[in-house]
């Protein structure tokens, strides 16, 4: 059997739900962000508008191109994408529901109808990039980025591709009570949206960090035993590990686990980018926005509505290690 390839992340990018994509643009939430108008942005970064897009189209095509703008190369066009949502188009599926049915006119908006499509932002993340490879759209819920990263790096390990980029993207609708239908969250839980993006291959020149795994814990699993292991798998000597806590982990379950492990550190990456089943890929495409100053073990631990753990690993190499960081579009 052929040895399984490492795994590099070579360049990433987050969207946030205030136009932000860099870290000096983060602003933190106090409350659910109003409606986004992405027009301009998608013209700033695409390069021309994208007549007829929707707002979720909108968000998957910003991210990506602005991390495929940080590549140090161009990506090729056998690139494969894994994009990841929960909920897809909220907005335009409700708009063809309320005019299809009663009392709406009967019929569609053509526009409205295609990009009700759940697998239309991944189209546009393709056809954007000029890739001609693999397109998947995956949903599971709190764990839809999570296992569209994990096809990808099955695929790149098994050498069936040798770049990928992997999304999350999900969109918020109003008003809340609507929306929590969908989506539960606590009162005092920011009803967010955005976009995050992960450039992965097979080559460690010039890479920024490496894609460590993915590991799962069943219903019922211990979270501070979930992370212990994680860092004794993967931790190196005696690099910094900093914990990612996912939206469906309760603030006091994150102080216990930063108490469990002496010198773990939380990032509170949501208070960016509030609560949305891909916010994962949002929190992770953050991770770049800076040059790290040391090798760091970086793990994101998330929980699902059924009580099941997810956790993703990577290291991120230091900045002498890894290529000139590109945060600007």
């Amino acid at each position: 059997m052929a040895e399984a390839h490492s795994v590099y992340i070579h360049a990433a990018a987050a969207l946030g739900p205030c136009l932000d994509t860099t870290d000096a643009e983060r602003v933190v939430l106090t409350a659910d962000p109003p409606p986004a108008e992405l027009r301009e942005l998608t013209r700033k970064v695409v390069g021309a508008p994208l007549r007829q897009a929707s707002h979720l189209i909108e968000l998957a095509a910003i991210a990506s191109q602005l991390c495929l703008k940080r590549l140090p190369w161009p990506a090729p066009e056998n690139t494969a994408v894994y994009i990841g949502t929960g909920l897809a188009e909220v907005r335009k599926t409700h708009a063809v529901f309320y005019q299809v049915m009663p009392p709406g006119p009967g019929m569609a908006s053509p526009f409205d109808f295609i990009n009700a499509a759940n697998n239309m932002a991944a189209f546009y993340v393709a056809k954007l990039g000029n890739f001609r490879a693999r397109n998947l759209t995956v949903t599971q819920e709190e764990f839809s980025f999570e296992r569209a990263l994990q096809l990808a790096l099955a695929d790149l390990r098994a050498g069936g591709f040798h770049q990928a980029l992997v999304g999350g993207v999900d969109e918020n609708s109003q008003p809340r009570a609507n929306h929590l239908r969908r989506f539960p969250l606590r009162d005092n839980q920011v009803m967010g949206e955005g976009s995050g993006w992960l450039y992965l291959g097979t080559r460690r020149e010039q890479a920024r960090g490496e894609l460590l795994g993915l590991r799962q814990g069943a219903r019922g699993a211990d979270a501070a035993s979930l992370l212990a292991d994680a860092v004794r798998v993967w931790r190196q000597g005696g690099e910094s590990v900093v914990l990612l806590p996912g939206f469906r982990l309760e603030p006091d379950e994150t102080v216990r686990l930063a108490g469990a492990l002496p010198g773990l550190e939380t990032r509170d990456y949501l208070a960016h980018c509030g609560c949305f089943h891909t916010a994962a890929a949002f929190g992770l495409g953050t991770l770049l926005d800076h040059a790290a100053p040391q090798p760091t073990l970086v793990l994101h631990l998330n929980r699902d509505s059924a009580g099941a753990l997810m956790l993703v690993a990577l290291r991120l190499f230091a900045s002498t290690d890894s290529a000139s960081a590109r945060v600007t579009p």
